[in-house]
């Protein structure tokens, strides 16, 4: 469980993905002396159902000190590693909310649904992360796994949206 202000903190973060349409979940981060749900589990988990607006948000939040996993239900997350996260960063700027976990340096780009086949991900040494079941751990999360997630170009830069791919095929045909 977390102290108070940094649960303050994450109720505030919570909120705010809720309320810009961002489905959010209570999120149980196994440490040294165990998992805050009392089960003994090692692997990061969902502890509760999916929220997918401010108002609950802030109720969920404010009785418990979990932390925040963001569900895919409305954008897919192409978790890559550092050899082509870093370059399709490059290429996408700021217009493609972005995070990385620093440990293992891998690049998370939050895409439309769809927007690439999981095949192509994993032949890049990828994960797709998509659709109602999927979840990725919310930047601010650390877990020995990754480290201190941490967004590059936060969503509110991208008005919440998830990035539209385009290529030459898409501007043609319009």
């Amino acid at each position: 469980m977390l102290d108070g202000r940094r649960a303050r903190k994450v109720r505030e973060q919570a909120i705010r993905y809720a309320a810009n349409g961002w489905p959010v979940a209570p999120l149980a981060m196994p440490g040294d002396g165990g998992c805050p749900c009392g089960n003994g589990c090692v692997e990061p988990h969902l502890v509760g159902e999916v929220v997918r607006d401010g108002v609950q948000a802030s109720v969920v939040w404010d009785r418990s000190g979990w932390g925040i996993a963001l569900v895919t239900e409305n954008y897919d997350v192409v978790d890559l590693p550092p050899e082509y996260g870093a370059l399709l960063n490059q290429q996408l700027r700021t217009t493609c909310p972005t995070a990385m976990a620093p440990l293992r340096r891998r690049w998370w780009f939050f895409l439309v649904p769809g927007s690439i086949p999981a095949a192509q991900v994993a032949r890049a040494g990828g994960v797709l992360h998509s659709g109602a079941g999927g979840w990725v751990p919310a930047p601010g999360t650390w877990t020995e796994t990754t480290g201190c997630i941490r967004w590059l170009v936060h969503p509110y830069l991208t008005h919440w949206r998830p990035y539209q791919r385009r290529d030459a095929i898409d501007r043609v045909f319009l």
